[in-house]
């Protein structure tokens, strides 16, 4: 039926219009013909050759008109006509064209029956009696004789020409009566599919709600249920609500795009934001038989515009895909850019191992809900859509993609995606690139299927060449060995198979150098006091970047434990969510900790006050770090003691350092925050006196604290992301428990402000409330109730009631199951009213995590 309506869409397209453009360059093409004919004659029979230069003169003219398209198509095919028809005399005014005149101007009508006029076939057949009376007018004046034979010749001509005219308007009046009922008939199909794609909408706008609801309940079951069997079925129920929510969203995105109704939405964009987003959400996708090889080119501008959504969507339609065809290999996915006037070409390839297509399959991958037959439609599951949602969305973007694939080779996606260019800089690049001596204990010959070993191969040189450092790559453990006694390398990499084949020696080089182990969860399994660290599969570049750039010094912490207690800190940053984890990291260290949300408070704050060093974040609205530094600096010339100001910001490029050194600042310290740089450039800047160093004491294991692994567990039990929640706290557990904490305490004025807001239908107060829930829930890793608040969000601000009505309840449920372990694991410092006890005076700040999504890093 889908193919029906594309069908009737493309009739309904062949326009008059269209069809008066055909017609009119086939009369050109055939005046082009007669006229040459005519030339050649002309000379060949000695006719007036004066007249053969206007015939090549209406020819020009007819082509000029046509390709500079002067007047409408109607005048145009009115002026090529009466030239042609003036050719048509010229030629019928000689004695010897007398009777071939019927035979041409019967060809010449019927091709005018393509136009659809009636008084162009009037014209051919006016011209015709008036060309054959001047001739039979000069016959007689010559003394020709009219003989029997010559008077029924002529009125043969006229009959047949008479009767071809008649024809030719018969067919005219049938070919408009087919296709006004054609019209007609693609008018009601057009309504048709535009009620249906209506009900396709309402019915997954409907679905949508039960499906909330069910996974809600799911998931408050899951937090009650012990049993090992019920809360395996209660699982399966929630990634089967879940794989509905996805095809609904795919129907909608196919509804948008059939209908023609998208909108982009550009934005600003960081590369590595959005690979880390989509590594976090394929993870439950990927399979431990197969490879994800993810290579990125380092020349790529950091900061880029385009709708992000739908670059996220075709992300994931298209490496989701090569995941559902390939059973053996893997698949690569490589990221470049092309400059240009406007901008980049953001240029995405993705090639899998997978069965691959023939011709015939691939002229159909654009149909709608199409599906390679056999194989394909046995083994896999899915509604069809996710290349037609992929070529919708690029070419809404103003890109293109092209797909080549063979039988058993595999399949190759090519997507190019304009892009305007916020900061041209670079996407990665390394600090002290002379200083890295970087190791690779990497055996890519492990890996049966040829193509993976090419992916890994490929990906290893262009992150070598791209960031240009130097690597030393052995596949075995006496060149390891050899290696190492021979060079002095700050990094290493190695695979599980690699750690494994030579342990002893790696935690032995991880007490002088960062030793990095790449492998799937669960893996690999350290020793208790380990070094070496581990970095989760898919192995790409920004995961790499972010070890390359903690240098090996800055890896091995000073001995003993540091503090700063009693050291006033100043930290500047217009994001909420980033002045609560700096600050909370800064407490523990024993610092007295300010915050302000804008380079004009720095101002006034160190005006009236005392601080002995103040972080400075850079990007800020208004007034950004590098103003708010130089007129704190001018304030301390006056007489004031100068206080080092370190650039506290997410621009971690290796350039950034020494810019903001050229600016004036004492130090950089990136985000996301690594608090071993963090301690050294603190016992850098700050006196002295300040500086505490003690005795280090054995490190608590977070699996032995029971009532952090409890918490963890209990919130990943009901669908938390624990793991992103961590990232934001440093991987702190007791950090994280504070924000837990904190997120539990606010959630009563929150729910009561909602449905205030809702009781006086103001909606824009409610979207506040929404955005603030989405925000600090993606913040704790509580993705789904973050995607939920964000629909809620948009609905709001959209004045969608209906919406709000059947998802509000849903997204409450959502929201009280995760209060509800979070009060019941945090003991007395939340009351059952989600109300602070007496005495709690910590300031409740909101925050944004959709501005600092991590960058890169493995979460």
């Amino acid at each position: 039926m889908a193919s029906n309506r594309k069908d009737s869409k493309r009739e309904k397209n062949i326009t008059k219009d269209e069809l008066f453009i055909s017609s009119h360059l086939m009369m050109i093409l055939t005046y082009t013909l007669f006229a040459a004919i005519l030339i050649v004659e002309t000379f060949v029979m000695g006719w007036e050759k004066w007249a053969a230069l206007l015939v090549f003169a209406g020819v020009v003219t007819a082509w000029y008109i046509h390709f500079f398209g002067i007047g409408d198509d109607i005048l145009r095919l009115w002026i090529c006509s009466v030239l042609m028809m003036a050719t048509f005399f010229f030629y019928g005014t000689h004695e010897t064209s007398t009777f071939d005149l019927a035979v041409v101007i019967c060809v010449v009508m019927f091709l005018y029956t393509m136009t659809g006029i009636h008084s162009l076939v009037t014209l051919c057949q006016v011209t015709y009696y008036l060309t054959l009376a001047y001739e039979l007018y000069n016959l007689y004046t010559g003394g020709t004789v009219f003989d029997a034979l010559l008077v029924s010749r002529t009125l043969l001509h006229i009959a047949v020409v008479t009767m071809a005219a008649w024809i030719a308007r018969t067919i005219i009046d049938k070919w408009q009566e087919v296709l006004d009922r054609s019209r007609g008939e693609v008018s009601a199909l057009a309504e048709s599919a535009e009620r249906l794609n209506d009900f396709i909408a309402n019915v997954s706008h409907e679905i949508r709600t039960p499906i909330n609801a069910i996974l809600g309940i799911c998931n408050m079951c899951l937090n009650d249920e012990t049993d090992v069997e019920r809360r395996s079925n209660l699982i399966s129920i929630e990634r089967a609500g879940k794989r509905i929510g996805e095809q609904i969203s795919d129907i909608l995105d196919y509804s948008e795009i059939d209908r023609n109704d998208l909108a982009n939405n550009s934005e600003d964009f960081m590369l590595s934001s959005v690979l880390n987003d989509l590594v976090n959400e394929l993870s439950p996708y990927l399979k431990s038989e197969l490879e994800l090889v993810i290579d990125v080119d380092a020349s790529i501008p950091s900061v880029m515009s385009t709708d992000v959504a739908k670059l996220k969507k075709i992300l994931w339609h298209l490496v989701t895909n090569g995941l559902k065809f390939t059973n053996e290999g893997g698949i690569y996915v490589h990221i470049s850019s092309i400059p240009h006037d406007y901008g980049i070409n953001l240029h995405i390839e993705i090639k899998d191992t997978g069965i691959g297509m023939d011709e015939k399959q691939l002229e159909k991958i654009y149909f709608d809900f199409y599906r390679a037959d056999t194989g394909r439609a046995r083994t896999t599951g899915g509604l069809g859509l996710g290349m037609i949602i992929v070529h919708g969305f690029v070419r809404s973007l103003g890109g293109f993609m092209k797909v080549d694939s063979m039988i058993g080779e595999g399949t190759t996606v090519r997507v190019s995606i304009p892009c305007r260019v916020v900061d041209s800089e670079g996407c990665m690049s390394v600090r002290d690139r002379d200083n890295i001596s970087l190791g690779a204990y990497l055996h890519f010959e492990k890996y049966s299927n040829p193509h993976v070993r090419e992916f890994y191969d490929t990906m290893v040189r262009n992150i070598v060449t791209g960031l240009k450092v130097t690597m030393h790559r052995v596949d075995n453990t006496d060149s390891l060995r050899a290696l190492t006694d021979s060079k002095r390398l700050t990094h290493l990499f190695a695979g599980p198979e690699e750690y494994y084949s030579a342990s002893d020696l790696m935690e032995e080089l991880a007490g002088s150098i960062i030793v990095t182990v790449v492998a799937n969860p669960g893996e690999v399994k350290l020793p208790e006091g380990s070094k070496v660290r581990i970095m989760a599969k898919p192995f790409y570049c920004f995961p790499v970047v972010g070890v390359l750039n903690s240098r090996p010094e800055d890896g091995v912490a000073a001995e003993g434990v540091v503090s700063f207690p009693g050291a006033r800190v100043l930290i500047v940053d217009d994001e909420p969510m980033n002045l609560i984890v700096s600050a909370q990291m800064l407490r523990r260290y024993g610092m007295a900790v300010t915050t302000c949300e804008s380079g004009a408070a720095a101002i006034d704050l160190c005006r009236a006050n005392d601080y002995d060093v103040i972080l400075m974040d850079h990007m800020m609205p208004i007034m950004d770090g590098v103003e708010a530094m130089k007129r704190i600096r001018s304030d301390q010339t006056r007489g004031k003691v100068q206080v080092p100001i370190i650039a506290f910001t997410a621009n971690a490029v290796s350039s950034a350092k020494e810019m903001f050194r050229q600016a004036g600042f004492d130090g950089f310290v990136g985000k996301p925050v690594d608090s071993v740089e963090l301690e050294r450039v603190l016992r850098r800047v700050l006196p002295a006196s300040l500086v505490v160093m003690t005795e280090a004491e054995k490190a608590v294991n977070v699996e032995d604290a029971p009532k952090e692994k409890t918490i963890i567990q209990r919130l990943s039990s009901i669908g938390v992301d624990t793991r992103r929640g961590l990232y934001y706290c440093q991987n702190d557990p007791a950090f994280y428990e504070t924000l837990l904490a904190q997120y539990a305490k606010e959630s009563a004025d929150k729910k009561r402000i909602m449905e205030s807001s809702l009781s006086k239908d103001d909606l824009p107060a409610y979207a506040i409330q929404v955005h603030s829930i989405k925000s600090t829930s993606k913040m704790i890793g509580a993705m789904d109730l973050s995607e939920t608040a964000r629909g809620l969000e948009t609905a709001a601000k959209s004045q969608d009631r209906d919406y709000i009505d059947h998802n509000h309840e849903a997204m409450l449920a959502m929201y009280d199951r995760v209060l509800d372990v979070i009060k019941e694991m945090a003991g007395n410092t939340v009351d059952a009213e989600g109300e602070p006890e007496p005495g709690d005076e910590d300031e409740i700040i909101e925050f944004d995590p959709l501005q600092d999504e991590p960058e890169g890093g493995s979460v």
